[in-house]
């Protein structure tokens, strides 16, 4: 990975660069040694906590619009962040300007607007920054992001919603705005752990910074209402909370570009359970609290979309488990089983073969091999695969039939139907071929089960060398015969059951 900072960045874009990372982390350090540890006097009070707090606000929102300006794809994501921190920053400029006097100030206020207005602008950058770094996830992780999202969310409003509102009085504005507060920060500190769950919860620095800086946040709005109620001791010791998570969101300006979100989920084990396992006990827990205490509406509207949502993630990764499983066992080319799945067949009903008897049989194509060297592989490909259809139009339901090799094949089908069965002649049949210049058709061993047989591998080995037993005592004159001319190869194959054929010139 390579800095962000483009290599021939103009002068003017360098030096503002410099000055707000100055700004930003030396101011915020002043601030922090002021109000926690009084460095420097009271006398200082009104230039601490006011133009040089206000000064860092806005240097980390100048800083992301410098990163902006070089971030390609992310451009619009990173523009919408520093929107975000922007307007925090002017509310901060307008409190210092207007409000930082007045004994009793409006409120809600002009500077709650900017305040605000720093929510849906992040959320909108978090995802505007998603879209660029992650084109088509798997349904997995998406699902993932959604259930830790709902869960953090479900959390966040039994622990910080429900707790700030049992604070709150005033008029309908004033509780409203007050609320929107929590409502703010559960929804951004949610949005951004479910995009952390995107990343198979190996954030990065990026996202790491993101989370770090809206959970400070989240820790100051619930200090500073419990400062406003006098629950905590009032003062300015709550300020260098807020200016960290300016830091932190201010600091991706000299990060490093993350890499882009995978879009496959690679689950394996305990971490494909890990997720909904996590938040079904978080969502216990919350059901616990609801029972015993009386939850607010929106805490349990979140604990069910939770719970809808782990249910559904469970749902689809079992459908998604089988049909992989089926892909699996499935041979690509013909659709037929392949010979995973023959096997575990084959042993499955080796078990009941005393009261439900069974053959199988075991087929090698002649002539394949010559056709699919002269003609090409995709000719070879199209007459396995027509070969396949017809293999399984005479079985039917009579039994089940594989691809268990390049040209071999194979059928289990019910009763000691042996070597000169229905099935057995079906089967041959279908598995024979003949144009212009070539000719194919099938070699074949048999066995009962339990009649000759009684276990999967001795089944194998007997139709096995009774396959290859035939195979070595007829080989037709026109085994493989072309025919070439003017340097042309014109092959047909056989014909499909509405007469079509397909011809393959080199």
């Amino acid at each position: 990975m390579h800095d962000d900072v483009p290599i021939g960045e103009p002068r003017g874009t360098r030096a503002l660069r410099t000055a707000t990372g100055f700004v930003l982390f030396g101011g915020a350090l002043l601030v922090t040694l002021y109000d926690w540890l009084g460095l420097g006097g009271a006398g200082l009070d009104s230039a601490v906590n006011g133009p040089l707090y206000d000064a860092v606000v806005v240097s980390a929102g100048l800083a992301l619009l410098v990163k902006a300006r070089g971030a390609g794809t992310e451009r619009w994501a990173w523009l919408a962040l520093a929107a975000a921190v922007l307007c925090w920053g002017a509310s901060e400029i307008y409190w210092t300007a207007i409000l930082v006097d007045d004994p009793s100030p409006p409120y809600p206020s002009p500077a709650d607007v900017g305040y605000l207005a720093f929510y849906p602008l992040a959320a909108a950058g978090v995802l505007l920054l998603v879209r660029a770094r992650a084109r088509e996830l798997d349904w997995r992780l998406w699902m993932d992001g959604l259930i830790a999202a709902l869960g953090t969310a479900a959390l966040g409003a039994a622990l910080v919603f429900e707790f700030v509102a049992d604070r709150t009085s005033g008029s309908a504005v004033q509780v409203a705005t007050t609320l929107a507060y929590p409502i703010g920060d559960i929804l951004v500190l949610a949005l951004v752990v479910g995009v952390i769950a995107l990343t198979r919860w190996r954030p990065g620095r990026t996202w790491s910074l993101l989370l770090v800086g809206l959970a400070a946040l989240v820790v100051a709005d619930v200090a500073y209402t419990l400062q406003t109620d006098a629950s905590l001791p009032g003062g300015n010791w709550i300020e260098p909370i807020y200016l960290f998570a300016a830091v932190c969101i201010g600091a991706e300006a000299w990060q490093t570009r993350a890499d882009t979100i995978q879009p496959m989920a690679r689950f394996d084990g305990w971490r494909e359970l890990m997720v909904p396992a996590l938040f079904a006990s978080v969502m216990i827990a919350l059901f616990a609290m609801q029972y015993f205490s009386r939850a607010s509406l929106l805490t349990t509207v979140l604990w069910a979309a939770t719970m809808i949502a782990v249910v559904a993630r469970l749902g689809l990764s079992v459908r998604e488990n089988k049909r992989l499983l089926e892909q699996v066992r499935t041979d690509h080319l013909t659709g037929l089983g392949n010979q995973g799945r023959m096997q575990v067949d084959l042993a499955a009903r080796c078990l009941h073969a005393a009261e439900e008897p069974l053959t199988l049989l075991l087929f090698d194509l002649n002539g394949f091999k010559r056709f699919n060297d002269t003609f090409g592989h995709p000719a070879g490909d199209s007459m396995l695969e027509r070969l396949g259809g017809q293999l399984r139009e005479a079985v039917g339901d009579d039994g089940a039939a594989y691809r268990i090799g390049g040209d071999e094949f194979a059928v289990l089908t019910a009763g000691e139907d042996g070597r000169n069965g229905a099935m057995a002649k079906r089967a041959t049949a279908a598995l024979a071929a003949s144009g212009q210049g070539f000719e194919i058709d099938a070699a074949w061993g048999a066995v009962t089960i339990p009649g000759e047989a009684d276990a999967p591998t001795q089944a194998m080995q007997l139709a096995d060398v009774r396959m290859y037993a035939q195979k070595e005592s007829r080989r037709p004159a026109h085994d493989d015969a072309l025919a070439i001319e003017g340097g042309e190869i014109s092959v047909q194959l056989p014909a499909a059951r509405d007469g079509e054929a397909l011809e393959h010139g080199q």
